[in-house]
């Protein structure tokens, strides 16, 4: 086959990578109608080695936005209702030692601090969610089968080597690229960019089996630890046919391909019928690139950071970096605002991956080989790590160049707890509306000013005909009777988080949270 020609258009973001982060990016792309081309290398996805299988909170709130919460749920094999819980136990035929209940943020109780809860599902599941949205969608390009190999870029745009399934090449021209090739894409390698951080040394190895016939008189679990006997390990269900997985942390590759089947029978605690699926070796890595980007490339997702995946927030926290870039490139593209707004990324995201990468290598110092058979010690060691509402939805932007400066640091916030907080760089506190619909809902997917629109017509008329002159698409929306800042204006972003609280709307900087300046004396 030979090799085909540049295009002669350009398209306005190539995605270098198609797994959550890109599919991801490419949605957010696409719900501010900014056409882009994914290049993934896989054709089809593979169930049989399922990676990441917890949908945080604010995932899901990510989800909700794309109008793919409900599809997800209806896709995910296990539901909410069937399980809340992490069991720890002596094995699946053994005692129940405790358990944590609304752990990873499920539940199917309405909460007013968010507008979804989370959700189990086997990350193919999530892509499968996702590619079939996009190849609905108008303006993005799912090229499958095909990967970026190569990149050059100068300041007009970039210029993108892609190889074809049938081993042939031919170049792309993007204005924005986003590499949202994993840990070992190329895009890392081709900005010069590099990991730094530490492996850790123990060995862990992962299983994927069939046991149709195998259940639990301990009653349905999203996650079973096993403690306190011969073998330790995780263990649960991928679905309710049978099909299971297991993560057994200090085994080795060799020990474990050879002794796959007895490791599982230890968890199990009896001998059971199984066939083992998949199995997959790896070492835990506590590693953040030492840049995000340079020039028109962006790094996203495992691409410019890896954790364990101990508490789940892994492919969560790719989601997260995937939204912030992309909104913001949507912006710069439909020319309401400035480039600078893309240099902010990396200063946003550093600061909540540190904390993603710290939280998970804190989790991994008690893992199931490290923990006693005693109540009282796994539910002081283990809560932070399936109740995490302050790093999911309690992380801040403040500091940032486009998010207003802070008067003083914002209320403290550990892993475990989460205070609804309306100071500038946080997510805007939720709320539901008494109609039973989300206060997220009513967002717009440009910026949005929330606060008591009708009592200062005057003043909100005057900041609407501000966004008008420099083109940036504002709502202007009434908060709750209830809501504890109903009183003041906050200017909310298209990714919900707070770019500017003011108690007069003249005051709202635009030109600040757009990347075009910086705050003016007398405005913050």
């Amino acid at each position: 086959m030979t090799a085909q020609p540049a295009t002669a258009r350009v398209i306005p973001v190539l995605v270098a990578g198609g797994g959550p982060a890109g599919l991801a990016a490419a949605a957010e792309l696409s719900l501010h109608g900014i056409e882009c081309v994914v290049v993934e290398p896989r054709p089809q996805v593979s169930h049989r080695r399922p990676r990441a299988k917890t949908t945080s909170i604010r995932t899901m709130e990510h989800l909700r936005r794309w109008g793919l919460a409900g599809q997800l749920r209806a896709a995910a094999p296990l539901k909410v209702a069937w399980s809340q819980r992490v069991t720890f136990c002596e094995s699946l035929s053994g005692r129940r030692i405790t358990d944590f209940e609304g752990a990873f943020g499920l539940t199917t109780q309405r909460d007013d601090r968010f507008a979804e809860p989370g959700q189990q599902a086997p990350q193919p599941v999530v892509e499968e969610v996702l590619r079939d949205h996009l190849g609905a969608r108008p303006g993005v390009g799912l090229r499958l089968g095909h990967a970026v190999t190569a990149l050059a870029q100068d300041d007009d745009g970039v210029t993108v080597t892609v190889r074809d399934p049938g081993g042939a090449s031919y170049q792309l021209r993007a204005r924005h690229v986003l590499g949202c090739d994993g840990a070992g894409g190329v895009v890392r390698d081709q900005v010069g960019a590099q990991y730094v951080g530490r492996s850790d040394p123990r060995p862990n190895f992962n299983v994927v089996f069939r046991a149709p016939g195998l259940d639990t008189d301990l009653g349905p679990a999203v996650q079973y630890w096993v403690v306190g006997g011969p073998t330790a390990g995780v263990i649960g269900r991928l679905d309710l046919a049978g099909t299971w997985w297991a993560i057994f942390p200090g085994v080795e590759a060799g020990y474990g391909t050879a002794h796959a089947s007895e490791l599982i029978e230890g968890l199990i605690g009896a001998p059971s019928e199984h066939e083992v699926l998949a199995t997959d070796p790896w070492t835990a890595r506590m590693q953040i690139a030492d840049t995000f980007g340079r020039g028109r490339v962006f790094l996203v997702g495992e691409s410019a950071h890896v954790n364990p995946p101990w508490g789940g927030h892994g492919f969560n926290t790719s989601v997260g970096d995937a939204v912030n870039i992309a909104w913001k490139i949507a912006a710069v593209e439909h020319g309401w605002a400035a480039p600078g707004l893309l240099a902010s990324y990396e200063d946003e995201r550093r600061g909540v991956v540190g904390q993603t990468v710290a939280s998970a290598e804190s989790n991994m110092r008690a893992l199931v080989g490290d923990l006693p058979a005693d109540a009282e010690a796994i539910q002081q060691a283990k809560r932070p790590e399936f109740h995490s509402l302050g790093l999911v939805l309690g992380y801040s932007y403040a500091g940032s160049p486009v998010i207003q400066p802070s008067a003083g640091p914002g209320p403290a916030a550990g892993p475990a707890s989460y205070t609804p907080c309306a100071d500038p760089g946080a997510r805007l506190p939720h709320a539901w509306l008494p109609d039973g619909t989300s206060l997220y809902d009513q967002l717009g997917t440009g910026f949005t000013v929330l606060g008591p629109v009708r009592d200062s017509p005057a003043a909100t008329a005057a900041l609407a005909g501000r966004a008008r002159r420099l083109g940036i698409p504002l709502a202007l929306r009434e908060p709750p009777r209830d809501y504890p800042w109903r009183d003041e204006f906050l200017l909310v972003r298209p990714d919900q988080h707070i770019a500017w609280r003011a108690a007069d709307p003249a005051s709202i900087d635009l030109e600040v949270v757009t990347g075009r300046g910086t705050p003016a004396s007398g405005r913050v």
